[in-house]
């Protein structure tokens, strides 16, 4: 089955990759969106629930190792965390183009850096490559002194001025009573 990481959320059954980049076996309950990760796991037996904002997550890793033929390669793409335990697997697979742009796609979708694991182990963060053809159009930068300015701020624009409140009735000649203890 294919997360697609456009059409979020996403519940799924997952594995959790430990330090040695092995994949442990026990199952985890995923629930991810664009702000946070939840994942239902047992743990000594007992049902744990850990939620994560995205952002606790180093980035999204792929890592690539030989597949189960020889002459083959087989690749891992998922969220990676500090502490590699809570290291979350989002797909496996043994076509490397489609997890390619899969990969790609989570880490737009995420907001997270693209890593790429190395087979012994070390992790490099990848870079976006920068349009060298387009440059940024220059815009002189606004004036911060408004009150130097005659004119009113924008929001004081759209508020109507105030009128002078009408004056009550006044009577003349007539005595004031006073209200005393």
């Amino acid at each position: 089955m294919r997360l697609d990481p456009a059409q979020m959320p996403h519940r799924f059954a997952s594995r959790s990759v430990t330090q040695a980049g092995r994949v442990d076996p026990t199952p985890l309950d995923v629930y991810i969106d664009r702000q946070q990760v939840i994942v239902k796991r047992r743990l000594a037996g007992l049902p744990l629930t850990l939620v994560q904002p995205v952002g606790v997550f180093l980035g999204v890793f792929a890592e690539v190792a030989p597949g189960a033929t020889p002459g083959t390669l087989s690749a891992r793409i998922g969220l990676r965390h500090r502490d590699p335990a809570m290291s979350i697997e989002l797909a496996a697979s043994d076509r490397l183009e489609d997890l390619a742009a899969d990969w790609c796609a989570w880490g737009e979708a995420l907001g997270l850096p693209l890593l790429l694991v190395e087979p012994d182990g070390k992790i490099s963060r990848i870079e976006k490559p920068e349009d060298e053809g387009v440059s940024t159009p220059l815009v002189p930068p606004r004036r911060r002194v408004a009150a130097l300015t005659a004119r009113r701020p924008r929001f004081l624009v759209r508020r109507k001025p105030g009128r002078p409140a009408t004056a009550g009735p006044l009577y003349r000649g007539e005595r004031e009573i006073i209200a005393r203890n």
